[in-house]
């Protein structure tokens, strides 16, 4: 008797083990829709993540430029009431001109603003002609160029074979000068410096000229390089000189006026397509205007930073008429050169005449 009450206990035990393992029915979910409560986020209906976008600029976080950008960032920003997030880097401190461009074409968030020639190789070879020395004779004829059918034709193009997104190109600074630790006197004394250029439009006109260019110094580092002779001198604005104290190592100074640099600022369109329609029209339109606050302030601030180099011991030496025919005569050499088509530097005066 004993053993059957025993085993019935253990069978009552195991019964009620079981039953304590069982879950209870799962309950229906909630359907807020259907009582008129707001449904919880989801991946899928969450609000949409702000678009990032970091610009690589060349110049220091002191230089009109910065002065520029981070009033165009607040405009921006607030239009697109914060959907579009811009984030300024200075002094190359997301990498050369040539990293950045190559993370953009990988779909990189980041908006690079350099001359037109760093993105001609990735599928609009005619923008080459647009950095060529004096393509443009006046902030007025870039302006123009921003908005004409050419301009979009080529932003058409590199969309189309390089995956960049062109916004505007008519950032242009003041005519770019030769700022060296030696006397330049005419364009004859060029003959053999060691000057350094940022792109090889620059090196084809300076080789043109006979002097030796070297390329792939980030500006950042061209006070350095010139104090410890590496260079003899650099082709840059004189305020963007003034923003690296580059006239403390280098007391003479060439104005050339060779070229305005239209800066160029690209993305990837990845990251440009991210954004709807209305905020790239936003992007689009504050950029460019930047661009032509930026032109306006660098030209009539020139004459002052003139002043200023001169104040620091630097001797400025305007240019003859003999050296202005003989740079002309070297940019159409080096536009040979670069293997520029025949006429697209006609093409490009008169779209930009208006």
């Amino acid at each position: 008797m004993k053993k059957v009450f025993s085993l019935i206990l253990a069978l009552a035990m195991v019964f009620a083990l079981c039953a304590c393992g069982e879950k209870a029915p799962a309950e229906e979910p909630a359907n807020p829709a259907a009582e008129g409560e707001k449904a919880p986020e989801t991946a899928e209906n969450s609000a949409a993540e702000p678009v990032v976008l970091r610009f690589a600029f060349s110049e220091a976080p002191e230089s009109q430029t910065a002065q520029v950008m981070n009033a165009a960032k607040e405009r921006i920003e607030k239009r697109t009431e914060g959907r579009v997030i811009c984030e300024p880097h200075w002094a190359n401190e997301l990498g050369s001109i040539n990293d950045c461009i190559e993370q953009i074409t990988m779909g990189g968030n980041i908006v690079s603003a350099t001359s037109a020639s760093s993105w001609a190789p990735y599928g609009c070879p005619d923008m080459t002609a647009m950095d060529s020395m004096f393509a443009f004779s006046s902030i007025e004829e870039i302006a123009n160029f921003n908005k004409s059918d050419m301009w979009k034709n080529m932003v058409k193009e590199l969309e189309e074979k390089g995956n960049i997104h062109m916004i505007c190109m008519n950032w242009a600074a003041a005519p770019r000068v030769v700022l060296a630790n030696k006397p330049i006197n005419s364009v004859a004394d060029l003959k053999g410096m060691l000057v350094r250029v940022p792109t090889d439009t620059y090196a084809a006109w300076f080789s043109a000229l006979g002097a030796s260019p070297v390329s792939g110094i980030p500006f950042a580092e061209v006070y350095t390089n010139i104090e410890s002779g590496v260079i003899e001198g650099a082709e840059a604005p004189f305020a963007t000189l003034s923003d690296f104290s580059v006239q403390e190592v280098a007391k003479n100074a060439f104005a050339s006026n060779h070229t305005y640099a239209s800066g160029c600022l690209g993305t990837s369109t990845k990251i440009w397509n991210m954004m709807s329609e209305e905020d790239r029209m936003i992007v689009e339109e504050e950029l460019s205007a930047a661009g032509e606050e930026y032109s306006a302030l660098c030209a009539a601030s020139n004459a002052e930073y003139m002043k200023k180099f001169e104040e620091a011991g630097v001797t400025i030496v305007e240019p003859s008429e003999d050296d202005i025919a003989a740079m002309q005569e070297a940019a159409t050499k080096a536009a040979k050169t670069l293997g520029l088509r025949d006429g697209i530097m006609e093409e490009i005066k008169a779209a930009s005449v208006g």
